[in-house]
């Protein structure tokens, strides 16, 4: 009798396992999809030049003072004026980070200097626009006129050369705008 119920008990186990898997279903479904998206447009100019597309572009003239004090189309010491370097993203669809470097190590003259006027920066973000993006930075060219034996002698050095002020901007996408 035991060997029985042993055999009973199992045939009830299977029974009951056998109904269970046909009773209960698993439902399962799969589907594919596609979306496509376009990518922004990035258009930047600086001084109406495309940078995209070229990786130099042209200053515009240098507005000097009144009272300019090198003659004939020329500076000396004691000399100042301004340049505009204009960026314009209109185009572009996102919003755009810059930045400006000046470099003028190579002129060896510490009296020569370009920087920021003020009220501008050298580096800053131009905000998305459907319709102009533009930012204009002025720079402030300064020759200062100093008296002395060291700055005499880096002014002469100067002398009847054309100089030449390397301008770097670098415009890149904003990544983080709520940042």
């Amino acid at each position: 009798m035991k060997g029985n119920k042993k055999l009973l008990v199992i045939a009830v186990l299977v029974l009951l396992i056998t109904i269970s898997f046909t009773t209960y279903a698993i439902y399962k479904s799969s589907a594919t999809g596609t979306d496509s998206v376009k990518a922004a447009a990035w258009v930047v100019k600086v001084n109406n030049t495309d940078i995209v597309a070229n990786d130099t572009f042209t200053a515009n003239d240098i507005t000097w003072a009144n009272t300019r004090i090198g003659k004939n189309d020329t500076i000396a010491p004691g000399d100042h004026g301004t340049v505009n370097v204009v960026i314009d993203a209109t185009g572009s669809e996102v919003d755009v980070d810059y930045a400006i470097s000046i470099d003028t190590t190579a002129l060896n003259n510490p009296n020569f200097t370009v920087t920021a006027a003020p009220g501008n920066a050298l580096t800053g973000t131009i905000p998305y626009s459907a319709s102009s993006m533009e930012k204009t930075v002025t720079l402030n060219v300064v020759w200062n006129g100093v008296d002395n034996d060291t700055a005499n002698s880096s002014d002469i050095a100067l002398q009847g050369q054309d100089i030449s002020i390397p301008v770097v901007v670098t415009a890149t996408q904003n990544p983080n705008p709520a940042a």
